[in-house]
């Protein structure tokens, strides 16, 4: 066993009863359930001793990515390649909303397919329209994030509380009854790349978070509204004296509304330091106790960003990358707060790159870490393979089943989602 996988796969290998036991038992306890099928004739009339078979054609749970390369390739041959992908894996799609690169002039928004077009950002209308094509639920991501708020911002924190109530209300008329599930805020805790200099005059009033989700309340009161971050989660983790925790009791405290709680976990680490990052993320046992924490809470818990590195290297690591993907799939889909996962990048050689390119350059920005799920040319690599295992067979129902005896009826136990 090489170094690398023994150190990346350390506490998989360390923790085999937890993951042969408590996992599956959750998995049977909290992803399934019974269905019950009824047969009757073109009149109505009970059909009984009825063979029939049956097999899962959608899941309740999310398993998602980010959908910002739609129709974003240099090539038109790839657009169609990711159009046929994406929704062959994926249930949940993520709709760019960054205000900057939404609105980057004051009163003339992206919203149009036909929009001009801006890297990594698709018009939100063209998202939606593959979205409901395909039958994918969507997340709006994201429309308060400070380091991504467009330059014609006033400088007055009043003035900033006015553009975004119409900001709000703009998209909750136009995409409310479209896009269920929102990422209302985004990485308060974790946005200091540049320090002061990107900040916005409201960035640090009192009532940033509250004022956000109340205006989420006004104008997309019929939603799911997150809040997100990535830091003071793995890292720093203290229980419910956590940063992420800690914040989310503050908005509690304050009667704040929100419905679900975003969890973030980039591996967005060189390679020596994976060791340290296994320790805090790939590490079962923890991150049940991470789960559990916000899970008192009482909402839904999504993985809203997942990377797994590859770092762009030989087979071996295309093969660690897929088993961690597997492993770590497992423990979050088993337990009983989680609602979804979202991968975050699909195609290597197209994450984000500060500036924005679509020069492909293995050493710049996230690409160095290799984390997406398909090769820069689009073919699948181990880890897209690991996932549709996942996905389409081990969380899969499938087979024959026959009524009661006696019976119209019959029970069909399974993965949660729509059986025909």
């Amino acid at each position: 066993m090489s170094e690398r996988r023994k150190q990346a796969l350390r506490y998989f290998e360390e923790q085999k009863s937890f993951l042969s036991h408590t996992v599956p038992a959750n998995i049977e306890a909290n992803r399934k359930s019974v269905k019950t099928v009824a047969f009757v004739d073109g009149q109505g009339n009970p059909l009984k001793e009825v063979s029939f078979t049956a097999e899962q054609i959608s899941h309740d749970f999310k398993f998602g990515c980010n959908l910002f390369l739609l129709d974003e390739f240099e090539t038109e041959e790839k657009n169609k390649l990711f159009r046929k992908l994406f929704p062959s894996m994926f249930n949940y799609g993520v709709v760019p909303f960054y205000w900057a690169d939404l609105e980057p002039e004051q009163g003339k928004p992206r919203y149009d397919k036909n929009s001009p077009k801006v890297y990594r950002r698709p018009a939100p209308d063209l998202v939606v329209e593959f979205c409901r094509e395909q039958g994918i639920e969507m997340k709006g991501h994201c429309l308060v994030y400070d380091g991504f708020a467009p330059g014609w911002l006033p400088k007055e924190p009043d003035k900033i509380r006015l553009a975004i109530d119409r900001h709000f209300q703009e998209i909750g008329e136009r995409y409310g009854e479209s896009i269920r599930d929102w990422d209302i805020i985004n990485e308060t805790l974790s946005w200091n790349w540049d320090g002061m200099e990107r900040e916005t005059a409201f960035f640090r009033e009192d009532d940033y978070l509250s004022y956000s989700f109340d205006c989420a309340a006004r104008h997309l009161c019929a939603n799911r509204n997150f809040v997100n971050d990535a830091v003071g989660i793995w890292d720093h983790f203290h229980g419910g004296r956590s940063w992420y925790a800690l914040l989310i009791k503050d908005l509690l405290h304050r009667g704040v509304r929100f419905d679900g709680i975003g969890i973030q976990c980039h591996q967005f680490v060189p390679r020596e330091g994976e060791a340290d990052y296994a320790a805090k993320c790939y590490n079962p046992r923890r991150i049940y106790d991470v789960l559990d924490t916000y899970g008192q809470f009482g909402k839904p818990v999504q993985i809203s960003e997942v990377t797994i590195c590859s770092y762009n290297g030989d087979q071996e690591d295309m093969e660690i990358q897929a088993e961690l993907l597997k492993q770590v799939y497992r423990v979050w889909f088993s337990h009983r707060a989680m609602d979804g996962i979202v991968y975050w990048n699909l195609a290597d050689g197209y994450t984000y790159v500060p500036g924005g390119t679509q020069n492909y350059d293995p050493n710049t920005g996230e690409n160095q870490f290799g984390g997406a799920l398909l090769y820069h040319d689009l073919s699948p690599k181990p880890a897209w393979k690991a996932l549709d295992e996942l996905i389409h067979h081990e969380w899969h129902t499938k087979g024959s089943f026959h009524t009661a005896e006696d019976s119209n009826r019959a029970e069909v136990y399974g993965s949660g989602g729509a059986i025909c």
